[in-house]
């Protein structure tokens, strides 16, 4: 399907230009943002800026042709690149087509340096964003460093942080800079697509975009199902966008909705023998998710005067999640024995309902419904002072966020074929640490933000800023007082930095930013190591936890050149343009939360790992002209601890050595699951103008 979309990576200072509505989080930030939106991305009228023409690809079936536009149909990025004090990455709808992939994750990965995936949610629909060691994950109970926008709202979602990128509609993804939905105004006409592949694929996309006059709309709608590469890892999914929209002469205005219903089979790690019986085999199941969302947004923009705009947004957000996960149990119940016990060797009130004749496993439930209601307004203001050009925002964000979180576990029978039919008993045994559970959590997040541009020559800039973060954030147990406890944390992150045009297409930049991310409602419910959660199903009182505070430092060079002006002699062969750039980075994490295992098997607990430490150099290059488009580009990332601390780690060698289940962690070790390096290449060749042959490569390894 075609995509005309532009995704961009920016750590926080780019961001803070672009959008500056970042409600609570670490460095870096993913942004899905939306125009119009605390953007510049659709010019006004009367200043008379016109946007490049669209870029549209081709469709893969059948597309009606796109209606003219009196206007330009492609927003101009928010973001003048060489005036960002940070690494920008962006990658085209064309080369986002390319991908042909129905989730965009897997395009983000092939294409933009620092990102790679790690499959730990067992289906391809709930893959982990990993860039430069900062995690997007869908899996509650991992801690979370990147925050993701939708049309400029944080879809983080209220409980744990994680994210559920299958609730992203991909076909409606357009726009500059950010990864932006489309709208009437940006992309008109209408694409039915669809494909058929193994495993029982079927997938089918619809989009349909109109303008008349000073009105427009837009629609899209997605649905997938497969059978998954593993037993039981079947996947369903439906996704539905639609955004209706006015544009006057010096303001517009956007409605939009996104709708989603999937269903999820996971398949976690089976042991070696038993793949060896049958490769798609899953030890221990069901394993399966239920995502449902309902998202609203209002947005918009007006411009009272030639230096000054206005930006505002109210949204609310719907999120359900239905969990299910059948395992193995810590319970033993031996023959001859009234009731059963604990892996401890404790009694139980458990009856021995079997006499030790069946394997018992156990069905852990939970549901999550949350809700957040918020909102943002935002001032811009461009004029020039005292002969200087400059660029000022300031602006307040705002969301409320409420969520309720059961869980419990049913006593079963695992089967021959490792299916755990439950068959009535709910545990409920504190002295063993499950019982269940009940919770509400709110959580409240204010950000109060200014960003001052000031062009000192016509090549140098220079850019400061400064944001207010309050979080405060409670839980109510609603089984007991055990879970009560709430906590406000509040910060003042400022960010500096400077950019010069060495030449007119050479750039050096430099900067320095702090952000910080308060502990989610899940983390503070779950960090004693004496009373271990089966994350994130059961909580128990804990100990508070420290806010996340994030120093980085970002330095580099980019640029581009005419490869014919440059190599004369190349200029049969390669007639385009060579994009380039090549930066370090360097972010300090204090206070980091760090998922911790308990000697306790399949229970952990969260904790303030003391200081950690993400550098490393990115180098990227990408070639364009009418028939090549080509790139590569290489991620070096160390992630290191850079405190001594004692870890829970009952599975290392050296632990179960010395017996305590712990192991000492001192600076230099490196961070677990963070690949060191990251390499990426790709070309696709048109051969006619309906004909293309591409291949491309990821590799990563590490630490």
């Amino acid at each position: 399907m075609p995509f005309n979309t532009r995704i961009s990576l920016l750590a926080l200072s780019a961001a803070l230009a672009s959008t500056s509505a970042l409600a609570q989080q670490s460095l870096p930030t993913i942004e899905v943002g939306g125009a119009p939106l605390r953007s510049t991305s659709h010019p006004p009228v009367r200043a008379g800026v016109r946007a490049p023409g669209p870029r549209v690809a081709q469709a893969p079936t059948q597309q009606a042709p796109a209606a003219p536009s009196a206007e330009p149909s492609e927003p101009v990025s928010p973001i003048v690149r060489y005036a960002v004090p940070t690494a920008t990455y962006t990658v085209s709808g064309k080369d986002f087509q390319n991908t042909r992939q129905f989730e965009m994750s897997s395009g983000m990965q092939q294409q933009m340096p620092g990102v790679i995936i790690n499959d730990v949610g067992g289906n391809p629909f709930q893959p982990e964003i990993d860039y430069r060691g900062f995690n997007a994950s869908p899996i509650a109970g991992t801690p979370q460093g990147l925050a993701v926008y939708q049309n400029g709202i944080r879809i983080n979602e209220a409980w744990g942080d994680n994210v559920n990128w299958d609730l992203i509609p991909n076909v409606a993804i357009g726009g500059a800079v950010t990864v932006d939905m489309k709208n009437g105004f940006t992309w008109q006409g209408f694409e039915l697509d669809g494909r058929f592949g193994s495993r029982s694929r079927r997938q089918g996309t619809m989009q349909y975009g109109v303008r008349s006059g000073d009105f427009a709309s837009y629609m899209a709608m997605e649905a997938m199902g497969d059978k998954g590469y593993r037993q039981f890892s079947g996947s369903n999914v439906k996704r539905f966008y639609g955004d209706v929209g006015y544009r006057g002469e010096s303001g517009e205005i956007h409605a939009n909705i996104t709708l989603g219903h999937n269903k999820f089979g996971a398949s976690g790690p089976a042991p070696v023998e038993l793949t060896y019986i049958d490769e798609s085999a899953a030890f221990t199941t069901p394993q399966t998710y239920k995502n449902t969302l309902a998202m609203y947004d209002l947005n918009g923009t007006f411009q009272p005067s030639e230096t000054w705009k206005l930006f505002g947004d109210v949204h609310y957000r719907a999120f359900d999640q239905a969990r299910v996960d059948g395992n193995t149990t810590e319970f033993e119940c031996e023959p001859g024995e009234d009731v059963c016990e604990n892996e401890n060797g404790g009694e139980t009130g458990i009856p021995n309902y079997f006499n030790g004749q069946l394997p018992i496993g156990a069905i852990d439930r939970t549901w999550t419904r949350s809700r957040t209601i918020g909102g943002t307004v935002q001032a811009t203001n461009e004029d020039r002072y005292f002969g200087f050009h400059n660029k000022f925002t300031v602006g307040v964000s705002y969301d409320h966020g409420w969520t309720s979180f059961s869980a419990n576990e049913e006593l079963g029978i695992i089967m021959p074929n490792l299916v755990v039919g439950g068959f009535g008993h709910i545990v409920e045994e504190p002295n063993s640490a499950i019982s269940s559970v009940a919770v509400k959590a709110s959580n409240d997040y204010l950000g109060v933000y200014a960003l001052d541009a000031l062009d000192i020559t016509d090549r140098l800039t220079a850019t400061v800023g400064a944001r207010f973060n309050r979080a405060g954030i409670a839980l109510y147990d609603m089984r007991g007082t055990a879970l009560n406890g709430n906590g406000v944390f509040t910060r003042i992150n400022p960010m500096a930095g400077l950019t010069y045009k060495i030449l007119e297409n050479v750039t050096a930049y430099a900067s320095y930013s702090e952000a910080n991310r308060a502990p989610t409602p899940l983390e503070l419910g779950c960090a004693d190591p004496n009373r271990p959660c089966l994350i994130d199903n059961f909580l128990v009182a804990d100990p508070p936890l420290n806010q996340v505070v994030a120093h980085t430092i970002e330095t580099g060079l980019r640029g581009n050149l005419d490869v014919p002006t440059f190599v004369p002699a190349v200029a049969a062969y390669l007639p385009g343009r060579l994009d380039w750039s090549a930066g370090l980075f360097r972010t300090n994490n204090f206070n980091d939360i760090l998922a911790v295992p308990s000697t306790i098997n399949g229970r952990g607990y969260f904790t303030n790992a003391g200081n950690t430490l993400r550098q490393g150099v990115e180098v990227s290059l990408r070639y364009t002209d009418e028939q090549l488009s080509a790139y590569a580009n290489y991620t070096l990332t160390d992630a290191t601890f850079r405190s001594t601390i004692v870890l829970g780690a009952p599975d290392n060698p050296l632990a179960q050595l010395w017996g305590n289940g712990s192991i000492m962690v001192t600076p230099g070790a490196n961070l677990t699951s963070v690949a060191r390096h990251r390499f990426k290449a790709g070309a696709d060749y048109a051969v006619t103008p309906k004909w293309s042959v591409g291949a491309n490569v990821v590799y990563s390894s590490g630490p």
